[in-house]
């Protein structure tokens, strides 16, 4: 059976060989992969890590599954997760319905500030159950006490929005999936979500 490496050094070969030898080749991220090759094994050609897990996505044998887990020691929590969406998205600055993309309304009930915050979440198809997963620290984000924020994952570059990779089976395959949140902070229990998505690729907005 290939490796994910395996078919990213066939994949790239056949990039170069297509475009010739003295083609221009765009490596927007730098990570060593063509950008054309990145949509090909569905990593993101502005994030040379796209999974999130610190390891470059060429020398990454799985480069959109991190190793994310739960964790369960410490004391719970301030935060909340009041809502959490993949599809029928609102923005609520254009009042207007915005692409479908992981939206978190989250809370903090604790009297203070919080920074250094990380989402990291899985996506699988219900019907192949193909999987993957990502990290996504908060990086310049502070939920402040008592105070209520919104977190997009998508390809926004405004404040409260960090980026997804736009090559995951969540823009690329149409079958209905299961997503899993968790939401942590230093020194706190994760907070976790689980959210269903219907059939159907991600949409737009009308």
């Amino acid at each position: 059976m290939k490796t994910q490496k395996t078919i990213l050094a066939a994949s790239l070969l056949t990039i170069l060989l297509s475009q010739g030898a003295q083609a221009a080749v765009v490596d927007s991220d730098q990570d060593g992969i063509p950008d054309t090759a990145e949509a090909l094994i569905q990593t993101d050609p502005l994030n040379a890590d796209t999974d999130g897990d610190g390891i470059k996505d060429l020398d990454d044998k799985e480069p959109t599954v991190a190793p994310i887990s739960v964790v369960t020691s410490g004391p719970k929590s301030p935060i909340e997760i009041k809502e959490a969406l993949v599809e029928d998205n609102y923005d609520y600055a254009a009042k207007h319905d915005a692409p479908d993309h992981l939206e978190l309304l989250l809370k903090n009930s604790s009297s203070k500030n919080l920074t250094g915050l990380s989402v990291s979440y899985s996506i699988t198809s219900n019907d192949s159950g193909k999987h993957e997963s990502y990290i996504v620290p908060l990086k310049g984000f502070q939920l402040a006490a008592g105070a209520e924020e919104r977190v997009h994952l998508d390809d926004a570059t405004i404040a409260g929005h960090f980026r997804a990779n736009p090559n995951s089976i969540y823009k690329t395959d149409s079958s209905a999936k299961t997503f899993k949140v968790i939401v942590d902070a230093a020194g706190y229990q994760s907070v976790t979500a689980e959210i269903k998505k219907d059939k159907g690729g991600a949409e737009q907005a009308d």
